[in-house]
């Protein structure tokens, strides 16, 4: 029968409480004990039986059955009564046959009795340390298994929670770079637009170069996250930046062109307006961290540069030759 919590129970059976399973010790330990017994008897007290008490073969068929149940007590109560009958006298002529069996009976018949009893109880109590030791074992399984689903559960919960922080920490930054946006002129709005696409793609190192009439001129530079003043940077000329597309197209679109001592990469991202085969407006030169998804990388770099374009179109033209 196969109750709620799992566990298949059913009630003992005769024949498995009359098994001789594991016969070998009960009566090993029962002729130990009835020789032990029949030497004591002999020996010490002279005596078959001792007066005012029981016979000393009560004591093995109570042991064996309190230990190993009905076939205990069966194997201790045959093994003691076999003993018993051995050291019988013989009836005398006088006395009547009846008479003698009835009294030589008697001792066996109370052993198997006292077997079949104490044996039964012995079983019933073995059933049931049984079904509770299932029922244990069930319940130790499932608090395993709760306690096991609780620690995924709050790894889980943990992680979503920093992944919620640092997700709410990027909108905010994300939300203070556009408040951040100087639309006054193009310089401003170039300038002003490098922590917006910091933030965006992750980039640690980054430099905006805007189109100007010496070529492409640095407005905005940080270096591992610290600004730097763009004033000391050469202007790049238009072959400079042909140069790194066409070196970036030689890495297979990868946006790889060439990896410095820290292990990060530089990718050139064009603010180019719509009109095709114009000349960008302005170049991003930035540096991915090797721990970056690249397509993630570029697909945000380059999102964020046609969004820079945008803002540039429609910003007003920086006065020529005047630099931040």
């Amino acid at each position: 029968m196969a109750t709620d919590d799992g566990a298949a129970h059913r009630e003992p059976q005769l024949l498995d409480m009359l098994s001789l399973a594991g016969w070998r010790k009960p009566v090993l330990e029962t002729f130990a004990l009835l020789a032990v017994i029949a030497v004591l008897q002999r020996w010490v007290f002279g005596a078959a039986e001792i007066p005012g008490l029981p016979h000393p073969y009560w004591l093995p068929v109570l042991l064996a059955s309190c230990q190993y149940g009905v076939s205990g007590g069966m194997i201790a109560a045959v093994a003691a009564s076999l003993v018993y009958w051995f050291g019988l006298s013989p009836p005398s002529a006088a006395q009547d046959f009846y008479t003698y069996v009835g009294a030589v009976a008697i001792h066996p018949a109370a052993w198997l009795a006292t077997a079949l009893v104490l044996g039964g109880l012995r079983n019933l109590h073995i059933h049931q340390t049984a079904e509770l030791a299932d029922a244990l074992a069930v319940c130790r399984r499932r608090a395993n298994d709760l306690s096991g689903g609780l620690e995924r559960a709050t790894a889980e919960i943990s992680a979503l929670e920093r992944r919620i922080a640092v997700d709410m920490s990027s909108v905010a930054a994300l939300s203070r770079s556009f408040s951040s946006i100087d639309m006054s002129s193009r310089r401003a709005a170039a300038a002003s637009y490098g922590e917006l696409f910091r933030v965006g793609t992750g980039a640690a190192t980054l430099t905006i170069y805007l189109k100007d009439s010496d070529g492409y001129v640095a407005v905005w530079t940080v270096e591992d996250s610290a600004a730097r003043s763009p004033r000391s940077m050469e202007p790049l000329p238009s072959t400079t930046i042909e140069a790194l597309t066409a070196e970036n197209a030689g890495y297979g679109g990868t946006g790889d062109v060439g990896e410095g001592e820290s292990g990060s990469r530089h990718y050139v991202v064009h603010a180019s307006p719509s009109d095709i085969g114009s000349e960008p407006l302005a170049v991003i030169v930035c540096e991915r961290d090797p721990s970056q998804d690249v397509k993630q990388f570029r697909r945000r770099a380059d999102e964020l540069g046609r969004a820079l374009a945008t803002l540039l179109q429609a910003c007003p033209h920086s006065t020529p030759g005047v630099r931040p």
